[in-house]
């Protein structure tokens, strides 16, 4: 099974967050998308796309007044129907805390399978293996970014979304 989990502000409006679900999966916002919520569809306009009523940059989550173990959904990608199920796990309301979008952890990477995760981790200890002292990091690149397409990384996604601007 394939799924992410994240602490996302409520002040994050519907729009940031399919940029950050974006992030997290690797994808890059090739395909339309819509929230239903509440038994309304949101979502970025597109020219050839849907049209939508509410602007998605001005309806923030917070705006939904959601409780505990509520959920939407999230679409996208039209033509396979990826459905994801966005569930809320839990509410603070404490103002102290840090108000910054990260990946607390994930699963999993669409359209991979754990021997694609095995074939990429093998052709990367391979390159380290048969690295010599000039050797650099560049020369193995391919095989790391081989690897992250296939087996979800964490700390990569978190640094996307930290330099996501909200």
């Amino acid at each position: 099974m394939i799924w992410r989990r994240l602490r996302v502000p409520g002040s994050t409006s519907l729009a940031n967050l399919h940029h950050m679900i974006q992030i997290v999966f690797c994808w890059e916002d090739d395909y339309l998308h819509l929230f239903h919520i509440y038994g309304k569809d949101y979502g970025i306009a597109y020219e050839g796309g849907m049209y939508f009523s509410d602007d998605p940059y001005a309806v923030n989550l917070d705006d939904f007044d959601f409780d505990v173990g509520d959920r939407f959904t999230y679409e996208y990608n039209f033509f396979e129907h990826w459905l994801h199920d966005i569930r809320i796990e839990t509410i603070e309301n404490d103002k102290a805390l840090p108000v910054a979008t990260y990946s607390v952890k994930g699963n999993g990477m669409p359209g991979a399978n754990k021997y694609d995760e095995y074939e990429r981790t093998m052709d990367l200890f391979k390159a380290i293996a048969d690295a010599d002292e000039s050797t650099t990091v560049g020369d193995i690149r391919c095989q790391i970014e081989a690897l992250d397409a296939v087996r979800f990384n964490r700390i990569k996604v978190n640094h996307c979304l930290a330099s996501l601007s909200i």
